[in-house]
């Protein structure tokens, strides 16, 4: 189980690339702004794409998806059915994912957290000992909840799932602030949010968000 992580476009955003080793199938996550570099380096590694895996619908986070269904419009294309709605045009190979959810492309396997707040239909998704949390939280970080349909009630719950994730599991984070990497036990440990929602303090947290 392999990931690569890249850094694309104006907004520092992180579009990843996880996949099996043995059987060179992928899945691209978050394709943003420069999804060339993205079909570069799979080309390159000679992966075979499965399917496109959004953590929610922001159009910094969606707007290379077509360069990828454009050539191939069944390509399987994940994202919460409450984020749909944003989609500009909806892919014809678009399929919902839910909480809990174990998520098979082609030899990857691939676990579904639903984890709403910076919006209704956020997810996390686990694969290889790493958790990819779009928006939902980053190095240190919390996701904004001062967008349309953003909630910091469902972003304390979020976080109260998250934090109870092994330690030892990655943070792969939508956009590089203040780091693109760390662990949830670092995490725990000095984000102020996961400490907040790992301690019970729900009023402290919607506090320190809002």
């Amino acid at each position: 189980m392999k990931r690569q992580q890249f850094k694309l476009g104006p907004m520092d955003n992180l579009s990843y690339i996880i996949w099996d080793e043995a059987s060179r199938e992928a899945a691209v996550i978050d394709p943003a702004w420069e999804p060339a570099k993205l079909a570069e380096f799979m080309k390159k590694e000679g992966l075979q794409l499965q399917c496109v895996l959004l953590t929610h619908a922001h159009p910094d986070h969606v707007n290379g998806v077509d360069f990828f269904t454009g050539p191939t419009p069944e390509l399987p294309v994940y994202l919460h059915e409450a984020d749909q709605f944003m989609l500009p045009e909806k892919p014809r190979g678009l399929k919902a994912v839910a909480d809990g959810e174990d998520l098979k492309a082609g030899t990857l396997a691939i676990g579904v957290m639903h984890t709403p707040g910076h919006t209704p239909g956020s997810v996390c998704y686990r694969y290889g000992g790493a958790v990819f949390t779009g928006d939902t939280l980053f190095i240190g970080e919390c996701g904004r909840v001062d967008l349309p349909g953003s909630s910091a009630e469902d972003l304390y719950e979020s976080f109260v799932k998250l934090a109870a994730l092994p330690d030892g599991e990655a943070v792969c984070p939508g956009h590089s602030y203040n780091g693109d990497k760390s662990t949830f036990g670092v995490q725990k440990e000095y984000n102020l949010y996961l400490k907040l929602a790992r301690t019970g303090r729900r009023e402290d947290f919607l506090k320190a968000v809002g």
